[in-house]
Order: C-alpha cells, then structure tokens, then sequence
C-alpha cells in the first residue's frame, strides 16, 4: 500500500484593535487569484507548524508576531490547513510579496470583501462558534 503525502498549510488570523481581519488578495499564484485569503502559506520541511504560521505573517504582511494560538484544522483531501490566531503582534501590515498579493485591507469579520476565499468565511464562523475542526470535502 503507497503512503499517501499530506501538504501542510497555515494561516493566521490577525486582528486589529477594532477587531478587524487582516486580509490579502492573491495574484500570480495559480490558487484563488483574486480571492481575499489569510496571511499563509506552506510548511517547510523540518519547521514547527506555529514558526511557519509566524514566518508565513512576517514574509507576506511584514509584521512581527510573538505569539500564535492554534484555533482550528480543517484537513482536506490533499492535506491539513491548520489556522492559528496572533496573540501578540507590533508593526505595521503592508504587502510583503508583491508577486503573490496585489491587495491588502482590513475588514470586520461580518462584513467580508467580495470575494473572500471560502475557507475563510468557514473558519470564521467556527471560530464564532468554539469549534475547532472541520473536514473540507
């Protein structure tokens, strides 16, 4: 029986002080171009989930993040999104990689811009919710 390969995918939920989501639109990427998405991205091989989550925010919205809080899986057919919540955080957001995000803004969470990626309206209202799992199918 062949092992199937799972990728590994974070994403962070980063809130201001008025309780808005910082969103980025992706370009160029082959992948929900054009969607309003999470800061994230790819686990490296031999890195801890929290330090990519923290590495992803500071490469694609250049922000310093102190501290993650995981709050939701959501596996899916060819992997796990893990989602995490910064706790701490200084700086201030801007594009970090032109190449991959033509957009940035930050929005309150019921009042998303159009289109958001789908995943994230989902992972929002299990935050909401004090859920922390979901199966994408």
């Amino acid at each position: 029986m062949e092992r199937a390969l799972f990728r590994l995918i974070v994403h962070t939920f980063v809130f201001d002080g008025d309780g808005r989501l910082l969103l980025l639109r992706r370009a160029n990427t082959g992948f929900l171009d054009g969607f309003f998405t999470l800061p994230g991205g790819h686990v490296d091989r031999d890195e801890e989930v929290a330090r990519a989550a923290i590495r992803e925010v500071s490469e694609e919205v250049c922000i310093d993040v102190a501290e993650v809080e995981p709050v939701i899986a959501m596996p899916y057919r060819h992997g796990v999104d893990f989602l995490f919540e910064a706790r701490r955080w200084s700086g201030d957001a801007r594009i970090g990689e032109p190449e991959f995000c033509d957009a940035l803004t930050w929005a309150a969470p019921d009042s998303l811009p159009d289109p958001t990626a789908p995943f994230v309206t989902k992972a929002l209202e299990l935050r909401a919710a004090g859920s922390w799992y979901h199966e994408f199918r």
